[in-house]
């Protein structure tokens, strides 16, 4: 009766140790013939060289912010190890969904882009950024609610 017992509890114990963490396929890169593609996602990822063409060129216009883009923009720096970015990304996948059209959401992630994180003098991550289509962009240290960042959404850029 014991064996019993302990074989089952094994069943158990190795079943709940398996890796029943869902995908999404859209947010990983696909490995394509030597090619990296990454799939449709709302959230659009940022180097240096994107940054410069569709944000602010801060190689031109160093000292005052001129946005290039047609439509108002937020920035989330993060890194894939940091536990507070991974709480945020879904969220802002979700503002990027019911948001289309009407901004753009850019994630940079700070491990691989650190001349951006110069720029913006990263200290602390998530780190977001809100870039209005005319004025000063406004930054929010630390991971927020979805009901607060809409909230600033809709205050700052969308008004």
């Amino acid at each position: 009766m014991k064996k019993i017992l302990i074989a089952i509890l094994s069943i158990f114990l190795f079943a709940s140790c398996g890796n029943n963490e869902k995908k999404d396929k859209k947010t990983e890169p696909i490995q394509e013939e030597n090619i990296v593609v990454e799939e449709d996602t709302f959230v659009k990822t940022l180097d240096y060289k994107k940054f410069i063409k569709n944000v602010w060129d801060i190689e031109t216009y160093p000292d005052s912010v001129v946005y290039k883009g047609k439509l108002p923009c937020v920035i989330d720096f993060y890194a894939d190890w940091c536990g507070p970015c991974k709480k945020i990304a879904p969220i802002m996948e979700d503002i990027a969904r019911e948001y289309d059209g009407k901004i753009i959401i850019y994630k940079v992630n700070v491990d691989k882009e650190p001349k951006l994180s110069t720029v913006f003098k990263i200290r602390n991550i998530p780190t977001v950024f809100f870039f209005p289509k005319e004025g000063q962009p406004l930054s929010q240290v630390g991971g927020l609610s979805k009901e607060e960042y809409t909230s600033i959404i809709n205050k700052y850029l969308i008004n």
